[in-house]
């Protein structure tokens, strides 16, 4: 999210948001320089002023949207409430992001491997702050013992794959709308 906050008052803005469209719909593989150039409507040297390439551009719009998606997590896990609000806000960010940045969602999600190792090691991933979230559940007597990072990959993946089709399904009606819901499954899965 930053990246969009940089340099406000050259082209560079519009190239980010130009490229994460593309590289959402397409892929990074799928999308040129050229194609970034025309959908911003710039040409191709304005691209290069901002950025080295193409996997440059490409890695610091991975890294701005979810280095501030891990922030979002980690200060909803560190924060005030019952281990079960913390849950809401973790359901309620992962809707927050699918809704209002569909297209940076879509990218984070199909690069996060790709990208993931290039996080700075100030900013804690997702997953790192939901193993703690767990771990701390467990320890509390609230979450049922077991291999932390497993229940963490089984809520990872319950989170993405509902806001994934719900993308997938044009986005019918507010993801929101489905958040106690989704929270209090989530809830069973991981309580005693």
């Amino acid at each position: 999210m930053d990246i969009l906050r940089q340099k406000p008052s050259t082209k560079r803005p519009g190239i980010v948001q130009a490229a994460t469209s593309l590289f959402a719909a397409r892929g990074i593989a799928g999308v040129s320089m050229r194609d970034i150039a025309e959908a911003a409507g710039v040409r191709e040297a304005a691209i290069y002023r901002h950025f080295v390439s193409k996997e440059e551009l490409a890695r610091e719009i991975f890294l701005s949207w979810y280095g501030w998606h891990c922030q979002q997590v980690h200060q909803i896990v560190s924060g005030a409430g019952s281990r079960k609000e913390q849950l809401r806000g973790i359901v309620g960010q992962e809707f927050t992001v699918a809704e209002r940045y569909t297209e940076a969602f879509l990218y984070f999600c199909a690069n996060e491997m790709k990208f993931l190792s290039a996080l700075p090691p100030e900013i804690p991933a997702v997953r790192d702050s939901l193993i703690a979230f767990i771990k701390e559940g467990q320890c509390q007597g609230e979450f049922r013992l077991g291999d932390a990072e497993l229940i963490t990959d089984m809520l990872i993946g319950a989170l993405c794959e509902v806001a994934l089709s719900w993308v997938r399904r044009q986005r019918r009606g507010s993801l929101r709308r489905h958040l106690d819901l989704v929270t209090d499954n989530c809830w069973r899965m991981m309580a005693v």
